[in-house]
């Protein structure tokens, strides 16, 4: 039995990969894809999964035509359909799958008097398919792009199009692992990648603007659609860039449908209003003009599911955990995108849009550490066996476990005994250190997703980045991170008594850090970014919902970055609202109407009493009021709460005493909850 059948799948959420090669590096091999995304097998299931490969040179003269049918009867069907729309088969090739699912793959080149008659014809051909019993769906039309795809995991797609067998090689691969949630599992049409033209598509999540989607797309004549949320996505990129002639990052910027948007960028969205996603998702899709191969990825507007994106001197990646870059590349710079962003890269042009400001300033290569040669060997080791292992080891008596080529396994140094030391090199999957109890855990190299939630004790040390959701519900003890973290670090820390947790972050934290946070203390210090005071250390949303414990942040944080405020057009209608009572003056107005946010505490500067009490119902009500913020160096109290665990943080990454001395020396946003109004 292979490990990865003891892999067992996560209701959460699918798993998605994207991969492009750069200009003057070799194509990529399916393989390499293959065992990408099945590194990442728990996170889908057997019911559906699949790849497009995209080659911008050869013969693409004509149209690749794939259609999934019930048998002989409807593949005649489907090419009458065509023929009556002008669609003339050149070269048909013939069924190229295995015919293992109820629907069979049947594939051929194909011209048309346009691409815009194609696709008319393709609608139909699928609305007739689709009526009553399902006998079939063209599921891809395209002079780029191949999509493969069926029922079963990735490996058992990649057998049954023999892709690995046949040698197929790709200038960008996008794959994806499935696990249903708005559409059953049992015919293929609903695998993933979803194509419409030379766009598709693999998403993990669940998208709650469908119906919106689905009706934005209806008015403007889509007919057939196969009942999943994904599926719209593609056509709506299409209709985007092909339809509406709109650049690749206009129509990126309209999908994510970002909280705050630049005043061009919102002006697009109202425009096409009902074309906006909403809820939980992170995309990967590619495309292809003739002329150039483009990747892009996109994040939801609160990073509700996962999504990594990384770059070495061959290739670009999209993928929902490190691992499965790492399993390619362990030379790869790895970031995430922002809540809200996209990264975009083409083969030619290589990153044309990063997913964030200030992207380089999110990775750095901090682990040189190297594992000790009795250490347990993790490759090609499913999470259940080498949890196994640590604990086997552990009960043998060893007090200290070493682990090395660490790819992505789940739920490492979870429940081991007080006093014990595993050391991991490599990249441990989500859960690490989950409900910590005293053990103290080290990471050389970066660590994924939920890493100490409910720790109520012990150490964690990473010598690389975090990503999102460490710290959740952190009880006691102490976490340390070289590197960046993620989004919503640190929420629900909590304290009780003399338990009290900290988090010291070395690098930077993104959105929602210390969201409802109860107790404890966070340092962020941007130690990498000492010669770079205007870039900012922390993303939005900080602090949102606080209501005890303590955040330290070197340098000086905007206050429209602190607390959840009401969204500017709200607060400057009310505000014309006091205008015109004779509360508020128009010079006053027309100011704040200038700030990029505004808070409460400018409001507190520049508001009479009676006006400030009117419109603060808009800011504070009897659950929550904003936190109270200071800027400041750390004074006694400070030091006596830090001090001993910053010198730990220092002396356990080997920083020096004249960067401490230099970081005790800068002044510091610090953020506590205050009494309620």
């Amino acid at each position: 039995m292979s490990f990865l059948d003891e892999l067992p799948t996560v209701k959460s959420g699918c798993g998605i990969l994207g991969i492009l090669r750069k200009r003057d590096a070799a194509k990529i091999r399916a393989q390499e894809a293959l065992g990408s995304i099945e590194c990442v097998r728990f996170r889908g299931s057997k019911l559906g999964a699949g790849f497009a490969a995209y080659n911008i040179d050869g013969d693409n003269s004509h149209y690749r035509i794939k259609v999934f049918v019930d048998g002989v009867e409807t593949l005649e069907t489907v090419k009458q359909m065509l023929a009556e729309y002008g669609v003339v088969l050149r070269r048909e090739l013939g069924y190229d799958d295995s015919g293992a699912s109820k629907l069979r793959s049947w594939a051929a080149l194909a011209d048309a008097p346009s691409r815009e008659a194609l696709t008319n014809a393709v609608a139909r051909v699928n609305e007739a398919l689709m009526q009553g019993e399902i006998r079939g769906r063209i599921y891809s039309w395209g002079r780029y792009v191949d999509v493969c795809k069926g029922v079963g995991y990735p490996e058992d797609v990649c057998v049954d199009f023999r892709l690995v067998e046949r040698g197929v090689e790709a200038d960008l691969w996008i794959a994806h692992t499935r696990q249903p949630t708005n559409s059953p599992g049992i015919y293929p049409i609903w695998s993933h990648p979803f194509a419409a033209n030379e766009w598709a598509i693999a998403h993990n999540g669940d998208v709650s603007s469908y119906g919106a989607n689905m009706e934005y797309l209806r008015y403007r004549g889509y007919t057939s659609f196969v009942g999943t949320d994904s599926e719209v996505m593609a056509y709506l990129l299409d209709h985007l860039t092909r339809v509406k002639g709109l650049a690749i990052e206009e129509a990126a910027e309209i999908l994510c449908n970002p909280y705050e948007a630049e005043d061009s960028g919102m002006g697009r969205i109202i425009a096409h209003r009902g074309a906006p996603l909403d809820g939980p998702f992170s995309v990967v899709a590619g495309y292809c003009d003739g002329d150039d191969i483009y990747m892009l990825a996109l994040a939801d507007r609160s990073k509700f599911r996962p999504l990594v994106v990384g770059e070495d001197g061959e290739r670009i990646y999209v993928a929902s955990e490190e691992a499965e870059i790492r399993t390619l590349s362990s030379e790869a710079r790895v970031w995430t995108v922002k809540p809200g962003g996209y990264l975009l890269a083409s083969l030619k042009r290589g990153i044309i849009h990063s997913g964030r400001e200030d992207y380089e300033l999110f990775f750095r290569s901090y682990c040189t550490h190297q594992a000790p040669t009795h250490a347990i060997d993790a490759e090609g080791m499913g999470y259940a066996e080498l949890n196994r292992r640590i604990r086997e080891a552990l009960n043998n008596g060893a007090r200290e476990v070493h682990v090395k080529n660490v790819r992505g396994q789940r739920y490492l140094g979870v429940n081991i005994p007080a006093g014990s030391r595993l050391h991991i090199y490599g990249t441990p999957g989500n859960c690490l250190a989950n409900f910590n109890k005293g053990a103290e855990i080290y990471v050389y190299g970066n660590a994924e997703d939920d890493v100490a939630d409910a720790m109520y004790g012990g150490r964690v040390v990473i010598h690389g980045d975090a990503r999102d959701v460490i710290a959740q519900a952190f009880q006691d003890g102490e976490i340390f991170v070289r590197g960046n973290v993620g989004n919503r670090a640190a929420i629900q820390m909590r304290e009780f008594q003399d338990r009290k947790p900290f988090l010291i972050v070395g690098g930077r934290a993104d959105d929602y850090l210390g969201e409802y946070m109860a107790g404890g203390v966070v340092m962020i210090l941007g130690l990498d970014a000492m010669e770079h005071e205007d870039k900012p250390l922390v993303g939005k949303y900080v602090a949102t919902g606080m209501v005890g414990g303590r955040i330290y942040i070197r340098g000086r944080v905007e206050q429209w970055r602190i607390g959840l405020h009401p969204p500017k057009t709200d607060t400057l209608q009310y505000l014309r609202g006091l205008v015109m009572e004779g509360l508020v003056d128009a010079e006053t107005y027309e100011e704040l109407s200038r700030e990029k946010a505004i808070t409460y505490s400018m409001l507190e500067q520049r508001l009479q009493p009676k006006a400030l009490s009117r419109i603060s119902k808009l800011f504070i009500n009897k659950y929550f009021s904003p936190p109270r913020v200071e800027y400041r160096r750390l004074g006694d109290e400070d030091l006596a709460l830090l001090g001993g665990r910053l010198r730990r943080f220092f002396a356990e990454f080997h920083l020096g005493e004249q960067l401490l001395q230099r970081l005790l020396e800068s002044e510091f946003t610090v953020i506590t909850p205050q009494r309620k109004h």
